[in-house]
């Protein structure tokens, strides 16, 4: 099950919300470089085992902070559960789809990926989805656990007046935009946008983009349901006209 066109424009969708990460995943690097109590080789360690940029910049800043090590745990789990809503959207889509993919394809379920596979139409094959999905998600991989390494290593000589924290609204940012495609989209980014710039300085670190994220989200399904209803509404009107 492979389509190299979807391989292809798997790249190409990924492009415009990959070029911050380099950025990201410097900032990350440089923390966890800098940082005395966590190591450099379990620090970037954390970047393929959790692998999600927010939650363990939050986890890192919280433990530079004294935070303990649950509480640091129960930071990542808070903030990566929008992937499960991630899932639940992507769910219909693969629910055909082989059960290799179906266990490996959460590995690399990142909002980037999930944003430029949600964009994708319904009609696609599976192949096409699969391959879309699959080459998206590694490509990201890399570049981020790439990105964080070399924030490590040369992060001891980067000067302190060289600042990278543009690179983290700029990603999200990015997102927000794909994300403008019909009017509870568009409402939701907006949402999202002003409570994540309102509670940027919420603790831990990392708390307001899920707070932006969470509410944004639910406004959105709110609409949807709003939109759906009246929808409905209107056709039993219309079959009562017609009878």
């Amino acid at each position: 099950m492979w389509d190299r066109s979807a391989a292809i424009d798997g790249i190409r969708a990924l492009l415009p919300l990959a070029l911050p990460a380099p950025f990201f995943g410097l900032v990350l690097g440089v923390q966890i470089g800098e940082s005395p109590l966590v190591d450099n080789t379990a620090g970037w360690a954390s970047s393929w085992l959790i692998f999600g940029g927010a939650s363990q910049l939050a986890a890192v800043t919280l433990l530079n902070a004294g935070g303990s090590a649950v509480l640091a745990v129960l930071t990542v789990l808070a903030i990566n559960s929008r992937h499960i809503m991630y899932s639940a959207a992507l769910q219909p889509r693969f629910r055909d789809a082989p059960l290799w993919f179906r266990y490996i394809g959460p590995y690399v379920l990142v909002d980037q990926v999930f944003a430029t596979s949600d964009a994708r139409s319904d009609d696609d094959s599976m192949a096409y989805r699969v391959s879309f999905y699959l080459v998206s998600g590694v490509c990201w991989f890399l570049l981020w656990n790439l990105s964080v390494l070399a924030g490590i290593l040369v992060g001891n000589v980067v000067p302190a007046s060289w600042s990278f924290d543009f690179a983290v609204p700029l990603m999200f940012l990015g997102l927000m935009v794909n994300a403008l495609k019909d009017r509870p989209g568009i409402v939701a980014a907006a949402i999202s946008g002003v409570i994540a710039v309102m509670a940027r300085d919420l603790e831990p670190a990392g708390s307001g983009l899920l707070v932006g994220a969470l509410c944004g989200m639910t406004v959105a399904a709110l609409l949807d349901w709003r939109l759906e209803s009246g929808s409905d509404e209107q056709t039993d009107h219309s079959l009562k006209n017609d009878r």
